[in-house]
């Protein structure tokens, strides 16, 4: 271990954030690195419980979901839109910049005064923005890292001329003209969503003693870095001929042994009985349609309910419905009238059914659709908050998926999408593909290999 670079691994404070960079640390943990996460005071037992060191976040940046509500009041009183987003942004992400930094700091200040000689690289995950300062020459008190690697765990939203502008889940650009008009509405939506945030990001690299260069602040986490690494594989991503050398693709995230994984307070209790012999055994070959709206949102007349109601008189097929969070419970008039082919767990994780699903129906949530491909599982998904809009696309367009372009689609489309990935036989063959290419690869090495390329100078 003496021989290996310290690791500063960063975390927004959030459960979507959480559970990924949980795995890295893991995986970092297991090949003989040292690692200090950094995220809210509420993640600390589960970094800790992990094997790594923590620095908690203080002041205004420390919170974490639950939070929300009440650390931002006011967000409440906005206006469902553009300025409600905007509010988001600029608090959530952008004005909890100085306390994120200041604990990056001494985290590795700590790591240099305990291990003097030995090199410090920041592993940056993707939305957390309080590590960009260093990239700009902030490092107060003379404390800095000797690289620093963004960990790409959200879809990518890179400006190129070769996508749309990110958010709306538009396609790709076909036409010299297509790309001049999404340059407009690029224009038009930073405008109206991220003229706040970006003046906020500017000040707050003026008051850190780092240098602005006027870019578009949410391009930073993948220009800035040493390098850049997405998570998953080059095909579940639209390609960006102008992306720099620096960004590249890990495959997904590591693979650890069953008895390694983070376990948090929703996987500790016993699976479902009927998940081995109905769904795992599966002896009369019954199609599975799984359903789940995330850890985030909760109302289940989105997508869980319009699901059961649909695959209610279908013939061979399951339903298994999961909750998202313990505690949770479907509405009475639902439950009291359960079809006999549905089966309902609180939380469930996705390892543990994607496997033995023949679809999935989801929001678009980015952990969601790369746990479903790299189990092989089509998928049907309806989302259109926050990035779900843009990662539905993506996977209808690697394929994989049919974007039913709403989050609350009405049952006949529900319906519909469901029966084209049942019996159309490109979905799964796309999703096995993809598959096959996240198998092709070793993320803990790809991580590994760039970490001793940062370090050793190698910044391209």
């Amino acid at each position: 271990m003496a021989t290996k670079p310290l690791i500063v691994l960063t975390c927004t404070p959030g459960k979507g954030h959480v559970n990924p960079i949980s795995t890295l640390a893991k995986a970092l943990i297991l090949e003989g690195y040292q690692v200090t996460a950094v995220s809210s005071t509420h993640y600390q037992p589960t970094f800790e419980a992990l094997g790594c060191s923590y620095v908690a976040i203080q002041g205004y940046g420390d919170y974490w979901d639950d939070d929300r509500e009440t650390k931002w009041p006011e967000r409440a009183a906005l206006p469902p839109g553009p300025e409600q987003f905007s509010f988001t942004i600029e608090h959530s992400f952008v004005r909890v910049i100085p306390d994120q930094f200041a604990a990056v700091q001494k985290a590795i200040a700590t790591l240099k005064e305990r291990h003097p000689g030995r090199p410090v690289v920041v592993l940056n995950e993707s939305a957390f923005l309080g590590s960009l300062p260093f990239m700009r020459g902030a490092a107060r008190g003379g404390m800095k890292p000797d690289g620093m690697i963004g960990i790409g765990i959200n879809p990518v939203s890179l400006s190129s001329v070769d996508t749309a502008p990110f958010g709306p889940g538009l396609p790709p650009p076909t036409t010299p003209e297509q790309v001049a008009e999404y340059a407009g509405i690029k224009k038009h939506m930073e405008a109206l969503f991220y003229t706040k945030p970006q003046a906020a990001f500017d000040e707050i690299l003026r008051d850190l003693g780092a240098t602005v260069d006027g870019g578009f602040a949410f391009d930073a986490p993948y220009l800035w870095p040493d390098r850049f690494l997405q998570m998953c594989p080059p095909s579940i991503m639209y390609p960006r001929s102008d992306a720099p050398d620096t960004f590249r693709y890990a495959g997904g995230l590591p693979r650890l042994p069953k008895e390694a994984k983070p376990r948090s307070e929703e996987t500790v209790s016993d699976l479902p009985t009927w998940l081995q012999t109905e769904i795992v055994d599966n002896k009369t070959g019954k199609d599975i349609v799984f359903v789940c709206q995330g850890t985030v949102i909760f109302d289940y007349d989105a997508l869980v309910v319009p699901t059961i109601e649909v695959m209610r008189e279908r013939p061979n097929t399951l339903v298994v419905v999961v909750l998202g969070k313990r505690g949770a419970a479907l509405p009475e008039h639902v439950l009291s009238t359960l079809p006999e082919n549905v089966r309902v767990a609180e939380y469930l994780p996705y390892d543990e059914i994607l496997p033995y699903s023949s679809v999935f129906v989801g929001n678009g949530g980015y952990g969601g659709v790369i746990h479903s491909v790299s189990h092989g599982t089509p998928m049907v998904l309806a989302g259109d908050t926050e990035d779900k809009a843009e990662m539905c696309a993506i996977t209808a367009w690697a394929g994989a998926a049919v974007n039913l372009k709403t989050g609350r689609p009405t049952k006949e489309a529900l319906r519909d999408g469901i029966e084209e990935v049942l019996t159309e036989t490109k979905y799964k063959d796309a999703c096995r593909k993809i598959q096959a290419e996240m198998g092709s690869f070793d993320p803990i090495r790809v991580v590994a290999q760039n970490i001793n390329e940062v370090v050793a100078g190698f910044k391209g």
